[in-house]
């Protein structure tokens, strides 16, 4: 087997609006704008500088259905730049970008660019006139995909060539994510490919290390908080035996993070300002050039905690971060400030008193330890934010998000009946 090597990325999301993000600097909006775009670009250079054979993109190239004319000029300009160094591209459309949405009349470079139908088809992949690979591939014909995609995937044509499976799915129904293409490892692993180039799930992740390798390589781009840490690509390099070894690149240009502040020993808001500067400085020393955008939560229990509860303490408290902060290059903006801190009391010992309080302090308990109930329980917020979700305006809540919530609900409940606080 000719040796040969490729990029796989997934979920480029070019021109994300970024909704959902309120009070940002101008200058901020700006670079978010810019940012999948930028993300995009050094995918483009990583290809090059790589120089591979070709580039895999697994769905969600666009953000949305009715792709914007900017974004289609820039994903023609990239792709175009790749053809002149002899990489070609090949796409399959996922949920953000299926075949029936929009597409303004724009010429890509011939033969270069190969973007797959609503059928899993195959195709071979050249090199100096000698087939190197076989990519088999589909496209969403439209957003909402509910059928096993995978099972509809045929084994390798040829033994004697690296055989390669392009799709835009979910896999054991990872949460947080909108249930599309569903499949399991299973599916995956019995049709005989070699390497799974997958896309969706919006966090890099190697399901199988061994052959066949199923791989998400994550969004190039994070676009809110959920999306915290590196993003970027894969580069797949095959050897003469179809051994395929896989290194990470990031590739994101606006990185998110989220930090915790413990305010247990602090004294005053001076001293939480002086903790959240701290947060400021490590992260621009860690960035690596990039910008990044901080959810940062105040935690601990006493202390402040009192103080923080108060009207506008916490709004008052993030300005004068902010502004403390600054934009310096590389500048790190402050997201959000959140309150996780908690009174200083025992509440498991308080659930145990046989009284009004306790009692609902252990019915909420049980809501905390029962998946199902917290399911139940929490039905109408998380409808609305699934309705939204779907929409393609905000990321749906994960369990965590679910135990996060009425863990607050509990402490809160708590404090106001121990307290008589209104």
């Amino acid at each position: 087997m000719k040796p040969f090597s490729f990029v796989h990325a997934a979920d480029l999301h070019i021109d994300s609006p970024f909704e959902g993000l309120r009070e940002v600097n101008r200058a901020v909006a700006q670079r978010l704008r810019e940012s999948t775009y930028e993300a995009f670009w050094n995918l483009v250079t990583f290809c090059i500088d790589s120089r591979v054979d070709f580039l895999l993109i697994a769905g969600d190239v666009y953000d949305g259905a009715d792709r914007s004319v900017r974004a289609q000029l820039r994903f023609r300009d990239g792709v175009t730049r790749l053809a002149e160094f002899g990489i070609r591209t090949f796409v399959a459309y996922g949920n953000h970008d299926p075949l029936d949405g929009w597409q303004p009349s724009l010429e890509f470079p011939a033969d270069a660019v190969r973007v797959f139908g609503p059928e899993p088809e195959w195709v071979d992949v050249e090199l100096d006139g000698t087939a190197i690979a076989q990519i088999q591939g589909v496209s969403y014909p439209t957003r909402e995909v509910s059928d096993n995609l995978a099972r509809e995937f045929t084994p390798p044509r040829r033994p004697d060539l690296f055989s390669i499976g392009l799709l835009h799915c979910n896999v054991g129904g990872t949460t947080g994510h909108a249930d599309y293409a569903p499949c399991s490892l299973g599916d995956l692993a019995n049709t005989g490919l070699d390497y799974w180039a997958l896309g969706h799930v919006h966090s890099a992740e190697r399901l199988r290390e061994e052959r066949p390798h199923i791989v998400y390589p994550g969004c190039t781009q994070g676009r809110h908080p959920n999306e915290s840490g590196e993003h970027g690509c894969y580069l797949v390099r095959v050897g003469e035996s179809g051994d395929a070894t896989l290194t990470f690149k990031p590739l994101d240009t606006v990185r998110w993070e989220r930090r915790n502040v413990d305010v247990s020993d602090m004294a005053n808001l001076d001293d939480a300002l002086i903790g959240i500067a701290g947060i400021v400085q490590e992260l621009r020393a860690q960035a690596d050039g990039r910008d990044v955008i901080c959810r940062v939560t105040l935690t601990g229990i006493g202390g402040l905690h009192r103080e923080l509860a108060r009207d506008g303490t916490l709004g008052g408290l993030l300005e004068e971060a902010r502004d403390d902060a600054g934009l310096a290059v590389p500048w790190v903006w402050i997201e959000g400030l959140h309150d996780r801190t908690r009174p200083d009391f025992d509440l498991d010992s308080r659930a145990d008193q046989d009284d009004f309080l306790g009692m609902l302090l252990q019915r909420a308990d049980g809501a905390f330890r029962d998946a199902e109930r917290l399911s139940e329980l929490a039905a109408p917020v998380t409808d609305e934010f699934a309705r939204r979700a779907n929409a393609g305006l905000i990321e749906a809540p994960s369990e965590d998000d679910l135990r996060e919530w009425l863990d607050g609900a509990r402490w809160l409940l708590a404090e106001r009946l121990e307290t008589g606080e209104e």
